[in-house]
């Protein structure tokens, strides 16, 4: 498993906030071609989903909801499995919560965390 340090994970975010914004767009294409009745353009967008889903869970990210822009990022905080936060919209990962708390229990990173850190 590969686990984020609060600065790496806030580096991928431009390149997080590009993906979210490509499924979204592709999600819509979608919806309008199952309208329209055109299969081939489903078959194409599904496909393109599911290699944008590859691209974000190969770096080790949890895409959490698509939909809402809900990621998580493995790490060790305190010494225990936890995740970093972040949710469309917001400019950098400013939240995190043990792997048991999910979304529900998001905390402000305060700076007093011990955040295993790799660099």
């Amino acid at each position: 498993m590969i686990y984020f340090d609060l600065n790496t994970a806030n580096s991928l975010l431009p390149w997080i906030k590009e993906k979210i914004k490509e499924l979204r767009q592709t999600r819509l294409q979608i919806e309008e071609a199952l309208v329209k009745g055109e299969k081939e353009a489903l078959s194409e967008g599904a496909r393109k989903i599911d290699k944008i889903i590859k691209e974000i869970t190969s770096q080790g990210i949890i895409i959490r909801d698509p939909d809402l822009g809900i990621l998580d990022f493995p790490a060790v905080i305190n010494g225990r499995p936890a995740y970093l936060c972040w949710k469309d919209g917001e400019e950098e990962i400013s939240f995190w919560h043990y792997t048991e708390e999910g979304f529900a229990g998001r905390k402000k990173i305060t700076g007093k965390e011990d955040i295993l850190s790799y660099t």
